[in-house]
């Protein structure tokens, strides 16, 4: 038996992916796979398979701050600069945030919920109104597994799912899992009140 090459184990895994059936979510299924992913010029960024190559390059001028905030939000980083790669209504004038009728540009991190800081036990305990993230986030593991997706900081994909069907329009994560408990239940996967 002859031995296969890496160069043609790595074809057929890309061609295996092509043809793999998949779901597109729902905001994002009039781009399916290639609104974010592309086959062919794709930039090399690290852990992302095939990025379009979008990814935010604005400086937001405020912050979301909050005399109740313990935590320290930076600049955006990590999968958030990626998702605002289209959503910061800058970088992309052709996408828009969450509407026609909404606009968003480089001071409008001030009205979202906090993004890019580091979510840990000190500062769960620092807070006193956060779970800790070893606690079950009520998705199948912990919040850190399902919610800070190893990195230990909140981003935009904490909370929000664009790989997955039934997260409704706002691509809500456990929304299909905690549809008809009241939306403060999704909340509560972190948040003790």
């Amino acid at each position: 038996m002859k031995k296969m090459s890496g160069r043609k184990v790595g074809l057929f895994v890309v061609l295996a992916a092509l043809f793999m059936p998949v779901t597109v979510m729902a905001v994002h299924s009039d781009y399916g796979c290639d609104g974010c992913h592309a086959p062919h010029d794709a930039s090399a960024l690290p852990g992302v398979p095939l990025w379009s190559g979008r990814e935010t390059t604005t400086t937001f001028t405020s912050l979301y701050s909050s005399d109740t905030l313990d935590a320290v939000p930076g600049q955006p980083d990590g999968a958030s600069k990626l998702c605002l790669g289209c959503h910061d209504g800058v970088t992309d004038p052709n996408y828009v945030w969450m509407g026609a009728d909404v606009t968003f540009g480089a001071d409008e991190l001030a009205d979202t919920h906090p993004i890019s800081f580091v979510y840990d036990s000190a500062l769960a305990t620092a807070d006193g109104a956060l779970k800790d993230p070893s606690e079950d986030s009520g998705l199948g593991g912990t919040i850190y597994e399902d919610l800070l997706h190893s990195t230990g900081k909140v981003q935009c994909n904490s909370c929000h799912d664009v790989h997955t069907t039934g997260v409704g329009d706002n691509a809500m994560r456990g929304m299909d899992y905690f549809h008809g408990a009241g939306g403060g239940q999704f909340c509560r996967m972190c948040h003790e009140k």
